[in-house]
């Protein structure tokens, strides 16, 4: 299964403690923006991914890791479904 770096953009956000809203503040963003990324109806480029990563004080590699870490949780409740 492939990485969605935007699932670990959903899970940092998460844990940073803030709303979607102050993170697209202070990432120069609307809301409708960032929450388009962070709910796949749109593609980020680089540039935005630094951007939101220095809004919430982590690093394109934290990103990355958090979207590793949602697809194991993803694959776990998959198998739990299928299993009963």
């Amino acid at each position: 299964m492939m990485i969605d770096i935007r699932d670990g953009l959903k899970v940092v956000i998460d844990r940073s403690g803030l709303k979607q809203m102050a993170v697209a503040k202070k990432a120069n963003m609307t809301k409708q923006q960032l929450s388009d990324i962070v709910n796949k109806r749109r593609r980020m480029d680089a540039n935005e991914l630094v951007t939101i990563c220095q809004a919430i004080n982590v690093t394109p590699n934290d990103v990355i890791a958090a979207s590793s870490d949602y697809e194991e949780v993803e694959a776990a409740g998959a198998g739990q479904e299928a299993g009963g």
